[in-house]
């Protein structure tokens, strides 16, 4: 007959076989193993198979898993150009690639310049005491002659860009903020 006291009770059934704590300690430890050996969810994500330039065009990626929310999610097709000089083997980051994109109403003319620009990058042509200020909408491209980029312009400074005199090279600068 069980004691009242609930030292004795206690003790009373310490002195059982523990087949309950067997079977609890068993399944803790089949939950830690399980735990520990599960598949880590995984998506693909686009890396850069080959070193971009600024300016120039993804083409070349690679998908690899990466774990779940390891990365920003990546929505859609990789389109667009690099926005600043990406190493191999890095994750495409949206920030990383752009969409070159022309206002409304601007008018765009390819024109020479002395560095690899990305794509939204400020310029500013001078020549014969007239400025205009432009805008990057593409990618640089390398004519082995030459890097030529094309650069919109409001319809009122793209009136005096066209009539640059073609023996004359005007001055460009690249700026860092939008005009």
């Amino acid at each position: 007959m069980p004691c009242r006291n609930r030292y004795v009770q206690l003790m009373y059934w310490l002195r059982r076989p523990p087949y309950l704590r067997w079977i609890v300690a068993g399944l803790v430890v089949c939950c830690g193993i399980y735990l520990d050996i599960r598949p880590e969810p995984v998506v693909v994500y686009p890396f850069t198979a080959a070193r971009l330039a600024s300016g120039e065009l993804v083409t070349e990626i690679a998908w690899r898993p990466v774990p779940t929310g390891l990365l920003p999610e990546w929505v859609g097709e990789v389109a667009g150009v690099a926005a600043t000089g990406i190493p191999a083997d890095t994750p495409l980051l949206p920030a990383l690639v752009v969409t070159p994109s022309m206002p409304d109403g601007w008018w765009s003319i390819s024109l020479p310049v002395s560095q690899r620009v990305a794509p939204g990058t400020p310029i500013r042509i001078a020549w014969n005491g007239q400025i205009a200020d432009g805008l990057v909408v593409g990618e640089t491209t390398d004519s082995g002659f030459e890097l030529r980029a094309p650069v919109a312009f409001p319809p009122a400074q793209a009136e005096l860009v066209a009539t640059i005199d073609p023996n004359t090279t005007p001055v460009m600068m690249v700026g860092s903020s939008t005009p």
